[in-house]
């Protein structure tokens, strides 16, 4: 099948993409959960979907083309090919299976007298969302197989078959809601789309005349591709104790206390953002930083006269982090209010009443896409009600949940930034907003459940979608067929990461795993529907103040970003500047806005030349990540060393 002029697919690159998607799945579960090497499946474009992407870039291509010239891959290939490692890299190992498994998995194994989990929640317990501990299934799990034993994969079934049902709802949902605003987005707001820069210049840079991407050759991508390499390296031979570690990476920081009244502020170099924050709006960047400052300096202001107690609500702490989510709710409606008339016009197209509006660029038509929501939401809600959620708990849920996927896969197509955590978690700030006390024991076992998939920060693909969507846009002119293949895609990636990881849980035993998710974390997320069912919570009193006032403060931001031409402040950074990892790599944005801010005062030459150093940058630390792998692979099996993560 070589595809029509205005196909998306071509049955080789199909097939590849689907290959390399499983070879993803079992690469970074092994990498996770048996070497405990770098976690290549964090960020909004993980390292391992980049790195195999690289692999047919810089590899295949140019053998191909020296072979036979229509061997290598064309332009919508290569799209057609990252679109599907970008999906598949939305599930192995912390990405999603982590938090998946331990749901399942824990509550009868884990179960004490002591920690009275028979008593509080058992009774309304579904049990066909987690798997039986019947002969010791999951006792085998946690502690490895007897010798001899075979892999009993009954008891996973049907909790697993149950809860992918419900995740490509989800997915189907978000994909859905991706489509519907793509015009939007794109046409109308004009969003930039950052991301998929990087992901552009490989494919351009690969599509020029030569056998080699033009890059190769371009002096200041080899000095910074060079530069990362050369730290990678280093860093891997420090494994040894050869060297002294360079201080560039996730885990080398250094902490800086302004005074005992202030937080700590983590300083540490990653090169995967700051490669990244190159590419980023210098507006953004800059009121990140600024309001990240801000934020640090009202948090010891409020400790010097007392006010920023501890808290339960949104971020775990009273008051600021509070106040940056209300920041983050406003951005989340002011986004659909500005969307309305394009939403009402969808609507009219849906049902007929538009028919010259164009839908043939989308990902499905308008019609199919609003029935895809609604179908796909009628599901959830009975599927959610089906295990023991009572409906006006749904409701409050779901509208929590919708506003945290959609509103964090905006701040991605708006802002570019690689690591962005939830600013909370959608099924814990359902139960505080409602109070605890008021939420039934059934609604509040079944929303503990939740864990699996409210904690998961990129939407369960629907910024993944945007992304894939607004990456095709410039090779076809139909996208006929692309959704059916996203989905099947995020469905082979899942079978293979789940049985993946349960084969090598019987294997070495899941509490061998590391990363404390098999061995702690899972007790907590049990743990925290006995704290909400003894300990009546709900948000704290000063927390829906501070809510209010982030809200109002957003709202004259926004005014300030219309009325003054040189404001430079942009509101979205006061909406995710507080977000847990953007904390952790403020040193990165920091030095982002700084070098962008320096060359575009030199002019917007200087700053265009600078992207091709900090491709070099990225494209040398992927490969430095890889190589330690390898290592890792190779002399210190089980015995990793997590040169990248979040």
């Amino acid at each position: 099948m070589a595809g029509t002029p205005n196909s998306v697919i071509t049955l080789r690159s199909l097939a590849t993409g689907l290959v390399l998607a499983i070879v993803l799945n079992v690469w970074v579960t092994y990498g996770t959960y048996i070497l405990h090497s770098s976690r290549m499946s964090v960020a909004h474009l993980p390292i391992s979907a980049l790195a195999l992407f690289l692999l047919v870039v810089f590899l295949y291509n140019p053998v191909a083309r020296s072979l036979y010239t229509r061997a290598a891959f064309t332009g919508r290939e290569l799209a057609l090919i990252f679109c599907i490692l970008l999906i598949s890299s939305l599930i192995p190992g912390k990405a999603f299976v982590s938090y998946f498994l331990t749901i399942v998995s824990t509550p009868f194994y884990f179960a004490q007298p002591e920690n009275q989990w028979a008593e509080l929640f058992f009774p309304y317990l579904p049990e066909w969302l987690v798997a039986s501990n019947q002969n010791n299934a999951m006792g085998w799990f946690y502690e490895g197989l007897p010798p001899g034993g075979t892999v009993p994969w009954s008891p996973w079934i049907i909790p697993v078959a149950w809860w992918m049902s419900f995740f490509i709802a989800i997915f189907v949902v978000g994909a859905c809601i991706a489509a519907i605003f793509r015009k939007q987005w794109v046409e109308y707001e004009r969003l930039t789309f950052p991301l998929v820069q990087v992901p552009l210049e490989l494919i351009a840079a690969d599509q020029s005349p030569g056998r080699w991407p033009k890059l190769v050759y371009d002096r200041l991508f080899q000095v910074g591709f060079g530069l990362a390499l050369a730290i990678a390296i280093w860093n891997i031979f420090s494994f040894a104790l050869i060297v002294p570690q360079l201080p560039v990476g996730t885990f080398f920081e250094t902490p800086l206390q302004l005074s005992p009244m202030f937080p700590s502020i983590p300083l540490r170099i990653s090169p995967y953002m700051l490669s990244f924050g190159y590419f980023i709006n210098v507006d953004i960047l800059l009121s990140i930083w600024v309001f990240f400052m801000l934020g640090i300096l009202e948090i010891g202001a409020l400790s010097y006269i007392g006010l920023n107690t501890e808290g339960s609500g949104p971020g775990g702490t009273g008051g600021v982090n509070a106040q940056f989510f209300g920041g983050f709710l406003v951005y989340v409606g002011y986004a659909l209010w500005t969307a309305r008339r394009h939403l009402l016009a969808v609507v009219r197209k849906a049902t007929g009443r538009d028919p010259a509006l164009d839908d043939s660029k989308e990902l499905v038509s308008y019609r199919i896409a609003v029935a895809g929501v609604l179908a796909g939401t009628v599901f959830i809600c009975a599927w959610l009600y089906q295990s023991g959620i009572s409906l006006p708990v749904i409701a409050v849920f779901l509208a929590f949940l919708f506003v945290l996927y959609f509103g964090t896969t905006k701040v991605i197509a708006e802002t570019g930034v690689v690591f962005l955590d939830l600013p909370v978690n959608a099924h814990q700030i359902t139960v505080l907003s409602l109070g605890s006390g008021n939420v039934s024991p059934q609604s509040l076992t079944s929303l503990g459940l939740a864990s699996a998939y409210a904690r998961n920060w990129r939407g369960l693909g629907m910024g993944s979608v945007v992304l894939a969507d607004r990456l095709t846009d410039g090779f076809w002119p139909r996208k006929k067929g692309l959704l059916l293949v996203l989905t099947v895609t995020f469905l082979v990636s899942m079978v293979t990461a789940v049985a993946y990881s349960i084969d090598w849980g019987y294997s070495t035993g899941a509490y061998n795993f590391g990363g404390g998710a098999f061995s702690n974390l899972n007790v907590h997320y049990y743990e925290e529907i006995v704290t909400w069912m003894k300990n009546p919570l709900s948000l704290g009193q000063n927390e829906p103040w501070f809510m209010a006032a982030g809200a109002v403060i957003f709202m004259v931001l926004l005014k300030l970003r219309h009325w003054l031409v040189w404001w430079p402040l942009a509101p979205v950074g006061f909406a995710i500047c507080f977000a847990s990892n953007i904390r952790d790599s403020i040193l990165s944005v920091f030095l982002a806005w700084l070098i962008k801010f320096i060359l575009l005062k030199v002019g917007t030459g200087a700053y265009r030349t600078g992207q091709r150093f900090f491709l070099g940058v990225l494209l040398g630390y992927t490969l430095g990540i890889v190589l330690s792998f390898i290592a890792d692979a190779l002399f210190y099996p089980g015995q990793g060393h997590m040169m990248h993560d979040w």
